[in-house]
């Protein structure tokens, strides 16, 4: 009886680690896309707390304007933020690369629209691995987490 209560603990803290999951939660990174009135702002950071990364990466290649490239690199860093002018491409392409400090990598390749309709300006996200896509109108931005296991 004595020896349950420690072999729990161990399953505990030991489990996450064979599912293939981050043993420590704020490592798990979150991407952030929102509009403003001329730029996307793109924003990749811990989903529960400051974690610092290894390595972030995100790429933007545009669809519509294949000149319009930009690229954010950091090592050592809590996150990644940039914005990019609304006018250079309505629609690209977006690679987002997180290594943490425990060896585990996270990628999201996604397609990014923004437009506007009837009921506003709006940004769109297709995950090109599950095909999702998720809609979010100004000034409301939309959050997804980036997924383990997958490069872009």
């Amino acid at each position: 009886m004595v020896a349950v209560i420690p072999a729990l603990i161990v399953l505990i803290l030991v489990t996450p680690g064979l599912m293939g999951r981050p043993s420590v939660l704020s490592a798990i990174p979150i991407l952030i896309v929102g509009l403003t009135d001329a730029n996307v702002v793109i924003d990749v950071h811990g989903a529960v707390d400051h974690y610092r990364y290894r390595t972030i990466i995100v790429i933007i290649e545009g669809q519509d304007n294949v000149s319009a490239r930009y690229n954010g690199s950091e090592t050592e860093t809590f996150d990644v933020d940039m914005s990019i002018p609304r006018s250079a491409t309505a629609v690209f392409d977006l690679s987002v690369l997180v290594a943490n400090r425990e060896g585990t990598t996270f990628a999201l390749n996604a397609t990014v629209f923004t437009g506007t309709d009837e009921v506003g300006d709006f940004v769109s996200l297709t995950d090109r691995d599950t095909m999702r896509t998720t809609i979010a109108y100004a000034p409301a931005d939309f959050r997804t987490l980036i997924p383990a296991g997958r490069g872009p």
